[in-house]
């Protein structure tokens, strides 16, 4: 009864007249009723449909009353989204008259004379007590059990279209990218691409539209890189290999990995690509910064340089002519998320530690890559809890859950068990390739964080030779467990029996960095010479120290033969 009295209300209007009809029509006929006491009200070519398209018609119109008062006015759009409840009746004056054939009304007709605040107003509060009306209707059709099955198809489609519309025209409102183009990014994020190709024509065609599509959002959102990031308290030159000092920054402001990642967020302005807030991403950050132990070595510092490694490695690949297009954005922000969680929670102890001594996480990951499997449980865990979605991004594709796996397939490569697979994996790639561009995604970003991982052998000789004795302290200390454990360290966490510094890292250096730079430096080109040559610099060092290390040990054992008296077979015999 309050329907109908609400109906019969809103046909009193003659502008909104054949939509309350028709609503009222379908609605008195599914609940069984013959008449409502409206003229007209049984007549069987009113359907739920025909609400449907007067809706799309007069929403048609309103877009263009909306855009050409906008234009003029200069008024914000925001009314949109706020609710309204008062009845309709206005809207088709407003917009230019009466709709009598669904989707001819078009946008036609609106002059920017007849639009105003109020019109304007009106015809948006019409629209939401339209389709509030409507829905009604259709809720009550598809619960009947002889409801009209296409009916509620059109119904549906036209919702579907309507609410593309919506989002498209959302939007647009902030864009200011205009063309063919434009209008396509828009259409890959409302969703309204069609999802079937006829051949592989049509899909090559389609990957190329929407590579140039990424291409000049690039362009467009790198303007914002001269705006402040949200967290500036020490200046990062993220584009300078030499300029990086990750002790620097922690000494500034003792938040590395923050500082780093907030840095590059900024700089590329992911937050175009991700759904994540600035203040939601800085939370994240903050609770991985904190989940790093002071270890000498497997520390935020660390977390901090790998991150800068596996950003100038992407860049600098991104920039080169033979691998345009090749990666995008959400491969950089998979790529920064597992270098900067890859060690956290590290306990400054190294696998083997952890199944010699029966370590819970070896016990929960059965002896297998444990720390790193539980870096990436660890990682994952705290960015559930901190309710960010950091991997949620705006993008047709890859869905989330292939970020994740690609992300704990990076960590996981970071295990020095791995090294060969990973190693060889990506020097296959490079050989049997004809281009760059066929190379395997996921194992180059693999070699990439592996890389990363133990790219101080490629940074100043300064910082090399820090990182170098941080981690010898971090050897001898679980060394030194070990033994008062009552196991048997190895030869490299032995204070007694370790190689000499020079030594093991002209080891280090020459049989697990000097390979695994090299498939990166020949797809890298001249962008690796800087590289490259700190990589020498640093092992001519070693080497040097390495050698004045010998002189010194020769000179000093001279130096005991000499005075250490020799005897003779007599003398001997005689004493």
């Amino acid at each position: 009864a309050d329907a109908q009295v609400h109906v019969v209300a809103q046909a009193r209007r003659p502008n909104a007249r054949r939509v309350h009809l028709a609503a009222c029509s379908r609605f008195c006929r599914t609940m069984g009723n013959t008449s409502c006491g409206i003229a007209d009200c049984t007549d069987p070519r009113l359907h739920l449909g025909d609400s449907y398209d007067i809706i799309e018609a007069q929403v048609e119109k309103g877009f263009a009353a909306k855009n050409v008062f906008l234009e003029a006015e200069g008024v914000s759009a925001s009314f949109l989204e706020e609710p309204c409840s008062e009845a309709a009746g206005r809207a088709s004056s407003a917009a230019g008259g009466s709709t009598k054939s669904g989707r001819r009304g078009g946008a036609e007709g609106v002059a920017e004379s007849d639009v105003g605040q109020e019109e304007l107003d009106g015809m948006i509060e019409d629209f939401k007590q339209l389709v509030t009306l409507t829905m009604s209707r259709y809720h009550a059709l598809a619960a009947h059990p002889h409801a009209d099955e296409d009916c509620l198809d059109k119904a549906d489609a036209t919702m579907r279209r309507l609410q593309q519309r919506l989002r498209r025209d959302g939007l647009k409102k902030g864009c200011s990218w205009h063309g063919d183009e434009a209008d396509m990014w828009l259409s890959m994020l409302a969703g309204g691409q069609k999802k079937r190709f006829k051949g592989l024509r049509e899909v090559v065609r389609q990957v190329q539209v929407e590579t140039r599509i990424i291409k000049q959002w690039r362009r467009r959102s790198s303007s914002l890189s001269s705006q402040q990031p949200l967290h500036q308290q020490v200046k990062v030159d993220l584009d300078s290999w030499e300029g990086f000092d990750a002790f620097h920054i922690e000494g500034a402001c003792q938040h590395p990995l923050t500082q780093v990642f907030m840095s590059i967020w900024s700089s590329r302005s992911l937050d175009l690509c991700s759904r994540a807030t600035d203040d939601g991403v800085l939370k994240f950050l903050r609770a991985v910064e904190g989940a790093y132990l002071d270890n000498p070595y497997h520390n935020r510092i660390h977390a901090a340089d790998v991150t800068h490694a596996a950003y100038h490695f992407w860049s600098q690949l991104s920039a080169q002519p033979h691998m345009e297009g090749y990666f995008g954005e959400v491969d950089l922000l998979a790529l920064l998320v597992a270098a900067a969680v890859h060690d956290v929670g590290h306990p400054g102890r190294t696998n083997e530690f952890l199944v010699k001594t029966q370590n819970p996480l070896a016990l929960q990951y059965s002896d297998r890559s444990v720390l790193e499997n539980h870096h990436a449980a660890t990682a994952f865990m705290l960015l559930k809890e901190s309710g960010v979605p950091l991997l949620d991004h705006r993008l047709v594709s890859p869905p989330q859950d292939a970020i994740k796996a690609r992300i704990v397939d990076m960590i996981l490569a970071t295990d020095m068990t791995h090294h060969r697979r990973v190693l060889e994996q990506m020097t296959t790639e490079v050989k049997v390739q004809a281009t760059t561009q066929d190379i395997n995604k996921l194992v180059l970003e693999q070699h990439i964080l592996h890389m990363a991982d133990v790219a101080h052998a490629l940074r100043p000789a300064a910082q090399h030779r820090a990182w170098s004795d941080a981690v010898r302290m971090e050897f001898f200390a679980q060394g030194d467990e070990e033994k008062s454990m009552g196991h048997q360290p190895g030869p490299l966490f032995d204070r007694s029996k370790s190689p000499t510094l020079p030594k093991g890292q002209m080891g280090f250096l020459n049989f697990v960095v000097a390979p695994t730079w090299k498939p990166l430096e020949q797809i890298l080109g001249p962008a690796s010479k800087a590289l490259d040559a700190h990589l020498w610099e640093n092992m001519a060092m070693w080497e040097e120290m390495a050698k004045k290390e010998e002189e010194v040990a020769a000179a000093e054992q001279g130096q005991r033969s000499i005075m250490t008296p020799s005897r003779s077979r007599r003398s001997t015999v005689e004493f």
